[in-house]
């Protein structure tokens, strides 16, 4: 059991739904009974794997009835995604890229990368990519909620590509080819870290990231 397992049942047992009076809730209580059962949720998935978790333990783990939990989420795989949607929004906010009105691309997407990998080796993060590294083959609604996180990065690198072309006055006629590539080094990049015994230093991090970024932006010219 790791330490983060440990961390996150802790917080569910803190954060358990208690009593409340009779009524219709308010959007506050609404989104606090959410965020209780995901938390319920995640820490069934990491400790029982995504095979070994089920709806019965989960709505057990997070104090409610079976039929409460199913009429937020019907099914396994709908929970898990708004697991995964949630941490997407996570990631996307830690690793924004602002609306800067003079861009500079190396820089911000070499601030991207140290902030994604720093944010995703630690944490329930790290717990939740490892749970979908070993699940992903067998289970394709894990496979699916994977991909989907990939496409918001790319969309969000897209973006930033075609902003600082355009600050730049530079043509980019397919920004989204040159996005793809960097997310996709990105993710072979920590799947080999989080395969690794010892741990990934930040000072190693951030000179692959120097690297990576580097050669990526020596063929800008053909985007």
């Amino acid at each position: 059991m790791t330490g983060t397992g440990q961390a996150v049942r802790r917080k569910v047992r803190a954060s358990a739904p208690s009593s409340r009076s009779r009524g219709r809730p308010t959007s506050e209580d609404s989104a606090e009974i959410e965020n209780q059962l995901l938390a319920a949720a995640l820490g069934e998935f990491i400790r029982e794997g995504y095979g070994g978790a089920s709806m019965r333990s989960i709505a057990k783990a997070a104090n409610v009835a079976r039929t409460t939990l199913q009429a937020r989420y019907e099914t396994k795989e709908a929970l898990f995604q708004a697991i995964m949607t949630q941490q997407i929004a996570r990631m996307a906010a830690a690793t924004s890229l602002g609306s800067q009105d003079a861009p500079d691309l190396g820089a911000g997407l070499k601030a991207y990368a140290n902030r994604a990998l720093s944010y995703s080796l630690e944490g329930d993060y790290l717990e939740v990519n490892r749970l979908v590294y070993g699940a992903a083959n067998q289970f394709p609604e894990v496979a699916r909620a994977a991909i989907e996180s990939t496409r918001v990065g790319i969309e969000q690198i897209t973006d930033f590509i075609r902003h600082c072309a355009q600050a730049d006055g530079i043509a980019c006629r397919r920004p989204e080819v040159p996005a793809e590539c960097f997310i996709l080094l990105l993710r072979g990049w920590y799947g080999f870290a989080i395969l690794r015994d010892e741990q990934v230093t930040q000072a190693e991090r951030e000179a692959w990231v120097d690297g990576m970024v580097g050669t990526l932006i020596a063929g800008r010219a053909h985007w």
